[in-house]
């Protein structure tokens, strides 16, 4: 889908154009007239526009373990700084640019829905491509609840004079979710044979946001028997590389259930990825955006599966070794090799990282120096995720069984990984723990540690802990001490601009 996924789109764009915020009502416009809705080739375009409103990986997702234990943001006077700090309000431009553009894609996906009907096309294609729209539907309103909480659900276009709707409750939009996975799910392909449609949904993509956004709200039971659908599909596993699953030369392998698909030698930022330029290390021209901290360095264990302050392989002068794979596949540190030249933090100027830590997962060796967009795909489901959502559900419904220790295990024993297997005989307390640890470092850097500390209610404890780094002159950096206030902070605000608007009908987060 590389090409098509990008060349399409902005052949979209050039033939149509519209202002369409959440708030805006109007007349039909040329997306709904009946020149427009005639052909297959109108349709597939118009799906593959909708693609675009997906979260941009670099700030509203990659940013955000900056505002987690796992790492600090570089450029503290920008939104995430705010965030970061606990000092954002209702006017931080994070919080109403995720709003507009996810219930920009709302708007065209029930643009869509009001108007595929009128397309005279094979009748098996036509309910796939609905099936898109429906998980992709799904998809920006997860992105809503989770940051937001209850927000208006909305199954058509606003009309012109149309009152904008009142929030609805958390509840009923994990309902319209679950409702628009399971529908898509039905009528989505197992795979994307095609080379023109990798990257598109799937059958697994949808039920595996269903599992996600169920373990988000504790709804265990769903989540563990959706999880489980996800396992017997056949279609995934685990990939044996954990270092270069996130590198270009082995996208879309079996691990991959959905991402953001980038091109290669792409002209401009619109069809590559800014990954590469924002978080990537000085040393090959990065802004290195997020600083990773001295307290995710040292969660990971040793290679005996102890703790640092446990094992005996642990060496204080030498910390870096003996320890779990992945922090080398994800964390740069002073003097660590990365394209062939030693990394050295500049600590304390421009562009550089505050802790003397910078993150190396996704950063592509073969765009030293920055000189291109990047052309990584971003990864935002995959099979990992699945086996840590099943082993977290099914531990809170049984406690630690056969199944649990199983998929935990499948993770830690990954062949580049190769860590011992879990202890036998755990609690179901000691099991629940040992998850949290095991999705903190498995997933460091993809945007779900946010996620997780928040259903966990464990974000006050974490981020309010000081933030320290790497040693300078025989002391770890102290870079901040952060504030986070549980009755505010847990839910983003809703964009002022968004509040005023709609005359009352939108009421605000508490705190904001």
């Amino acid at each position: 889908m590389k090409n098509t996924y990008i060349i399409v789109t902005l052949l979209f764009w050039g033939l149509v154009s519209c202002n369409d915020s959440f708030l805006d009502r109007g007349p039909k416009d040329q997306l709904t007239d009946e020149s427009y809705w005639s052909t297959v080739e109108d349709v597939e375009m118009y799906t593959t526009s909708v693609y675009t409103y997906l979260l941009d990986p670099v700030n509203y997702i990659l940013m955000t373990d900056g505002y987690t234990d796992n790492a600090v943001p570089v450029h503290i006077y920008d939104a995430q700084g705010a965030i970061s700090s606990g000092t954002a309000t209702s006017t931080t431009r994070y919080f109403g640019e995720t709003w507009k553009n996810q219930f920009q894609g709302i708007r065209r996906c029930n643009v869509f829905l009001e108007n595929i009907e009128r397309v005279d096309m094979n009748e098996n294609r036509k309910q796939i491509f609905i099936g898109e729209v429906k998980f992709l539907r799904a998809f920006f309103y997860t992105t809503l609840v989770r940051l937001f909480g209850g927000v208006p659900i909305l199954t058509k276009p606003l009309e012109l004079n149309e009152a904008i709707p009142a929030r609805d409750s958390e509840q009923d939009v994990y309902n319209f979710i679950v409702k628009d996975l399971d529908e898509a799910a039905q009528l989505l392909p197992l795979k994307r044979t095609e080379q023109t449609e990798i990257g598109r949904a799937t059958k697994g993509a949808a039920l595996s946001l269903k599992t996600c956004i169920s373990t988000y709200f504790n709804k265990y039971d769903v989540a563990a028997r959706t999880a489980k659908e996800v396992m017997d599909l056949g279609v995934y596993g685990l990939f044996d590389n954990y270092e270069k699953l996130f590198l270009p030369e082995d996208e879309n392998n079996q691990e991959v259930i959905f991402d953001h698909q980038y091109l290669e030698n792409a002209k401009d930022f619109t069809e590559g990825s800014l990954i590469d330029q924002a978080f990537g290390p000085q040393t090959s021209s990065g802004w290195e955006a997020l600083s990773p901290t001295q307290d995710l360095v040292d969660d990971y264990l040793c290679t005996d599966g102890k703790p640092i302050g446990e094992s005996p392989l642990y060496n204080p002068m030498k910390p870096y070794e003996n320890r779990d794979p992945r922090l080398a596949y994800t964390v740069l540190w002073e003097d660590a090799i990365f394209v062939g030249k030693p990394y050295k933090p500049m600590t304390g100027s421009a562009n550089a990282t505050r802790t003397g830590y910078n993150f190396r997962k996704y950063i592509n060796p073969k765009n030293d120096g920055c000189t291109k967009p990047g052309w990584t795909n971003f990864i935002y489901m995959r099979y990992a995720e699945i086996l840590l959502s099943y082993a977290e559900a099914q531990n809170e419904i049984s406690g630690p069984d056969q199944s649990v220790y199983d998929a935990v295990n499948q993770i830690r024993q990954r062949p580049s990984v190769d860590m011992p297997p879990l202890t036998r005989g755990l609690t179901k307390e000691q099991m629940r723990e040992v998850i949290r640890h095991e999705k903190r470092i498995e997933f460091a850097f993809e945007g779900i540690r946010l996620l997780d500390t928040r259903h966990w209610r464990i974000t006050e404890d974490v981020v309010k802990k000081p933030v320290y780094g790497a040693m300078k002159d025989g002391k770890h950096i102290f870079v901040e001490q952060r504030n986070f206030n549980p009755e505010k902070d847990y839910l983003w605000a809703i964009p002022l601009t968004e509040i005023n608007l709609s005359k009352g009908a939108l009421v605000q987060n508490p705190g904001y």
